[in-house]
């Protein structure tokens, strides 16, 4: 009885897993390289103005090519299917992920190298297309939205004193003059410092350098602080 059950299982195994077409197999590679480029340049372009890990952009590629293969030769074998799924299961990154666009990102080169190992080409192509273009919508009316609020976060911090919150509103009026809009997010007074801090939106760097000589020239023992507020992603 047990040489007749691994006859069986010897007879399953073959006809489970069916010969890759080396043609489509290369197809698949030629098309996925493709797409987990652009993918890697779509990440690569946004970490430029976002807080996320650059070097992630060229590890996209590889993640999507791996899985292409090994979706292209397990794709026909329920058995090996699951075993594959209890290996991922094991796989830890060592690097935390800290940031869900990073993780998105990864999904997406996953998702298209499971997609172009079961020769779903056009699903693929498709896919990529439509939520890098999603992500880039995204992006272009979130930027519009930080233009109407503010590209600039600044803090002004005075020293505190009987004249403080006349010199705070001066300072507030010199910004207001050197760029377009001010709205104002906070303000704190101590015993020795009071601060302002609000979003201002600066068109150019020449604005940026006639309010820092303006602020230096009225404050000399102030200080100020910008922040690019549109740089960080959870805002």
């Amino acid at each position: 009885r047990p040489h007749n059950n691994q006859a069986i299982m010897n007879n399953l195994l073959p006809s489970q897993l069916s010969e890759v077409s080396l043609r489509d197999l290369g197809w698949n590679i030629v098309l996925g390289v493709l797409l987990s480029a652009i993918i890697g340049w779509h990440y690569s372009r946004r970490s430029q103005t976002k807080v996320l890990r650059r070097d992630l952009g060229l590890v996209l590629p590889v993640i999507a090519l791996t899985t292409l293969l090994v979706i292209s030769v397990v794709k026909s074998s329920l058995a090996l299917s699951l075993g594959l799924v209890g290996a991922l299961s094991i796989v830890r990154f060592r690097t935390p992920i800290k940031e869900p666009e990073e993780l998105a990102y990864i999904f997406l080169a996953i998702a298209m190298g499971l997609a172009l190992g079961a020769d779903q080409r056009e699903s693929a192509a498709l896919g990529v297309g439509v939520i890098l273009a999603v992500i880039s919508l995204t992006d272009l009316l979130r930027t519009k939205v930080k233009r109407a609020e503010g590209n600039l976060l600044v803090t002004l911090d005075l020293p505190s004193g009987d004249s403080s919150e006349d010199d705070l509103e001066r300072a507030s009026s010199l910004l207001s003059e050197a760029c377009g809009e001010v709205n104002v997010r906070r303000v704190d007074k101590g015993p020795d410092r009071i601060s302002l801090t609000c979003l201002a939106r600066f068109d150019g760097l020449g604005e940026v350098r006639s309010f820092s000589a303006d602020f230096e020239k009225a404050f000399p023992e102030g200080r100020f602080t910008l922040i690019d507020d549109s740089a960080f992603p959870n805002e």
